[in-house]
């Protein structure tokens, strides 16, 4: 039987129409390219800026410039005060970034429909006039010098493969010195170095403007219009020559690395011109994807160990010509660089031969088809679509490249493929191996890297910024969430579905979250023992990958969950896989114990387990002894009374619904029913010590500490309360909690507040990871803070800017598909439904502060009487005692 409840309908905002190749280009007279694709159906807007300036764009002495740079971009501008670019965008739960690459430099925000225009303010402020300031450039100094540090100085493997293995296979400067740059070096660097490298690099007319967003391509255009359309043209500097001759021999560099505990080795060859060889450029994706996936080819891999491949640093496309396709691998003991070239090399012989093309046919068919399906799943993604056609207008110049990818990888034969593998396998190769050494370095490459020619045309004066600031314009006109036709259903054995509606991929993603229940919580390393061997016997993720798709199985002691997604035609056949994964009988009759792998968990999942045991009551821990079966143990976790489903894609949600019973509606739980224990009463000792469960990690710098307490019953509109105190007192940009960490200096210290589940029973939480030395004072904040909050009803700007991040916040999870399938699926666990997503917005709006304050007395007085800590600390009642109320 299928009951389904009632369902708001009302208008659509992830169902509609794709967007296909409704792209909409135009160049502003100084010489701005703008790339528009309106109509996006989403809630949310994205808007990217690419600059054509990067890596290869550093001149000599100028190494870790394009890097720096792109700091200093976020750090003040005409109109926006030092330090200030984030202010706007916090507050409406937005997002900003940058990165830098070999031939572009991008910066990118997400945020809230109505504030398109204020992002696109930002973008073009910067354009037209931003501020050295020297405090801000010695401040960014010492940033790059950190992140220098830890990604290639400071950890096993920094610098591999890049930027090592381009020294290696280059020979001009611009492809083969290091964009990290030397900390020292760029420390002379001046303000006005700054000024003259904008200048050179950061004109309009080497720039591209992308906007995605749910308005029309009028509206777009206007504000682009009005933004962009006076900011000064300039010219630009003479672009480095890039050419490289192919290698005349193999070449080989060394590198050694104290911390590295196992030989890595690096391949590295170039790749065809996409310019002039698009279609030989995509087979080399396809060959990459049959050498680096597990899986992906039915002939047997000569590798003995995890192998990695892909086209280009950065990923395929992402450079312009001479770009590289990289095989990386860490050898199993014994194996040398010279075993794996030759490995290598007769892979791609074998993959060349007219016998080994007809076998691999349906090989090269399922490996295009599944970079086809995660290249849409990819570009489904607000952000990345945006920043994905800026790049390719950029760099090739068609965006709509980016829309055609995946029909030019489903039309790749095994032909081209196996061309791609004859080419590889009579080019010469560079190869970067890293070893262990007593210390970092090695020699350099055989042949320095040819110095650059001195910049032609390049500005010799400073820009300064120009002009009056300019007034941050209003927020405009939102896009609430909305469904239309989605359904909400209950199975007759107990499973709870949801379908939701959303074409922007052509996918469909799948979530199941089932609770483990007492017997799992017990024991978690045997529920995640089952998974694994579920996984195995029904090859879940082998077949899902062969469907085009993917399927994860994962457990971290609460749920286990079941995360999946394919093209939306193999959606049957998904949910085919699922039911297997969810039949005990495909089981072997053999001990449920993990065996030699165990349950990596985080310090969160850690404290729970324990907090679980302890809430259990006393006999948990002697409990579920062990001796199961594997599918007994199956029968008794997995139980269908106790999960959710959650269906996001191309699919009708009728349809949905159908298949989801046609698939699992004989799923049913063969253990008895689930009886929980009482929960033990959480009394703290009259002395005021409170309840301690301490996990003792001796190595520990730091301490981690879970606060909490079980959640009365919601009634009522209360739940609106509770978010809004959540929020206020750890859950926001400008919560409670973060603003006195940041009043006292206690820049070392993370606290949030938050709400869930743990043993199937609501709680409120505080998360806090601080230093050992400030345990009592971390809880003694937590106890304060929410005094304050308790006593006092927070002021109506206070109440309004937190309801205005809530609102937003929400709207995060429309920016892609698999993102709102997992955002329902917690949806649905906490005990909601999508009335809860669509009318949240309304109701936190008619909370007034009382209620706040009553909810956060309800919620978080209680929260330091139960304190679960894991790190460098002693036995419980010592840390009772020291955390026990002062005064």
């Amino acid at each position: 039987m299928i009951r389904t409840p009632a369902v708001p309908q009302t208008r659509a905002t992830p169902d509609a129409p794709p967007a296909g190749g409704g792209l909409h280009k135009r160049t502003l007279p100084n010489g701005l390219r703008v790339v528009l694709s309106p109509h996006w159906p989403t809630p949310r807007a994205a808007v990217a800026v690419h600059y054509g300036v990067g890596f290869r764009s550093e001149r000599p002495g100028q190494e870790g410039m394009a890097h720096l740079f792109e700091h200093l971009m976020f750090r003040g501008s005409a109109s926006i005060a030092d330090g200030a670019f984030f202010d706007g965008l916090l507050p409406l739960a937005g997002a900003a970034n940058g990165t830098t690459h070999q031939d572009y430099t991008d910066y990118f925000q997400t945020v809230p429909a109505q504030a398109l225009e204020q992002a696109l303010f930002r973008e073009a402020d910067r354009m037209r006039a931003p501020r050295f300031a020297p405090a801000e450039l010695s401040a960014q100094l010492v940033e790059v010098a950190r992140e220098i540090r830890h990604m290639r100085d400071g950890r096993p493997y920094g610098g591999f493969p890049w930027p090592l293995l381009p020294q290696a296979l280059f020979r001009t400067f611009a492809n083969a010195h290091d964009g990290y740059g030397d900390p020292e070096q760029l420390g002379r660097i001046t303000p006005e170095d700054c000024a003259r490298f904008f200048d050179a690099y950061y004109a309009p007319s080497n720039a591209v403007l992308t906007v995605v967003g749910p308005q029309g391509p009028e509206q777009l255009g206007d504000l682009v219009e009005r933004h962009f359309g006076d900011v000064p043209a300039r010219a630009v500097a003479t672009r480095q020559p890039l050419g490289e001759p192919a290698p005349d021999r193999d070449r080989l560099l060394r590198r050694t690395d104290p911390r590295a505990v196992r030989r890595a080795v690096a391949v590295g060859h170039l790749l065809p011109d996409p310019t002039t060889e698009l279609p030989a450029y995509v087979a080399n994706m396809v060959l990459a994807e049959l050498t680096g996936r597990p899986g992906a080819s039915s002939l047997p891999l000569p590798f003995t160990g995890p192998v990695g491949a892909g086209c280009g640093f950065f990923g395929p496309l992402d450079a312009v010509s001479p770009d590289v396709l990289v095989v990386t691998s860490l050898l199993p003991a014994g194996q040398t660089p010279e075993d794996f070239t030759g490995r290598l090399d007769a892979w791609w012989s074998r993959l060349r031969d007219p016998l080994a093309v007809a076998s691999t046919a349906g090989d090269t068919v399922a490996a295009a088809r599944s970079l086809a399906a995660r290249h849409r799943r990819d570009h489904a993604d607000l952000q990345r679509r945006c920043r994905a056609l800026g790049r390719f207008e950029l760099l090739h110049g068609r965006a709509e490249l980016a829309l055609e990818l995946p029909g030019l990888l489903t039309a790749t034969t095994a032909g081209q493929v196996a061309s791609a593998a004859a080419a590889l396998a009579d080019a010469h190769q560079a190869v970067l191996v890293l070893e262990q050494g007593e210390v970092r370095g090695g020699p350099s490459a055989a042949t320095p890297p040819t110095p650059a020619p001195a910049p032609a045309g390049e500005p010799a004066g400073p820009a300064r910024p120009t002009g009056r600031p300019r007034p941050v314009p209003p927020l405009g006109d939102g896009v609430p969430p909305a469904f239309d036709g989605a359904r909400e259903t209950v199975l007759g054995n107990g499973l709870r579905v949801m379908a939701v509606p959303d074409r922007r991929a052509g996918l469909v993603e799948v979530r199941l979250r089932v609770s483990l229940g007492p017997a799992g919580w017990r024991r978690p390393e045997r529920a995640a023992a089952l998974l694994r061997a579920a996984d195995r016997a029904a090859a879940a993720s082998v077949r899902a990958m062969r469907l085009g798709g993917e399927l994860q199985v994962s457990t971290g002691g609460q749920w286990a969950d079941v995360s999946a997604w394919a093209p939306a035609g193999e959606f049957p056949r998904l949910m085919g896989i699922v039911a297997d994964l969810l039949d005990p009988a495909r089981l072997p009759d053999a001990s449920a114990e993990p065996g030699s792998g165990s349950l990596r968990r985080s310090p969160e999942h850690r404290m729970d387990g324990a907090l679980r045991l302890h809430w259990l009551g006393p006999q948990a821990a002697a409990e579920g002894a062990g001796g199961e079966t594997l599918p007994a143990l199956h029968r008794a976790l997995l139980s269908s009374g106790d999960a959710v489903l959650v269906v996001v894609g191309d699919v009708s949600p009728r349809r949905a619904v159908e298949e989801a019973a046609r698939a699992l509606g004989d799923w049913r739980a063969a253990a008895p029913a689930r009886v929980l224990p009482v929960l033990r009463p959480l009394v703290p000792a009259p002395a005021g010590v409170p309840d301690v469960l301490a996990l003792r990690e001796p190595s520990a710098a730091a301490v981690h500490l879970t606060l909490c307490a079980p959640e009365p019953p919601r009634e009522g509109h209360g739940d609106a309360a509770r978010y809004l105190a959540t929020a206020l007192l750890g859950g926001h940009f400008g919560a409670r909690l973060a603003e006195r960490c940041r009043r006292l200096g206690r820049a070392d210290h993370v606290m949030f507040a938050a709400r869930d589940l743990v043993a199937d029973r609501a709680r409120a939480l505080v998360r806090i990871t601080a230093p050992r030395r400030s345990l009592a004072d971390v809880v003694q904040d937590v106890r304060e803070e929410t005094a304050a909050l308790a006593a006092v009803p927070p002021g109506r700007e206070e109440l309004d800017t937190v309801r205005q991040y809530c609102a937003a916040q929400l709207l995060t999870a429309f920016d892609s598909p698999g993102l709102l399938a997992d955002a329902l699926r917690h949806t649905m666990v906490s005990g909601r439904g999508l009335e809860w997503v669509i009318r949240r917005p309304r109701l936190l709006g008619e909370v007034p502060g009382e209620a706040v304050s009553e909810a956060a007395r309800t919620l978080f007085a209680p929260v330091t009487d139960t304190v679960v800590v894991l790190g460098d600390v002693g036995p419980a009642h010592e840390v009772a005692a020291e955390l026990a109320v002062r005064g």
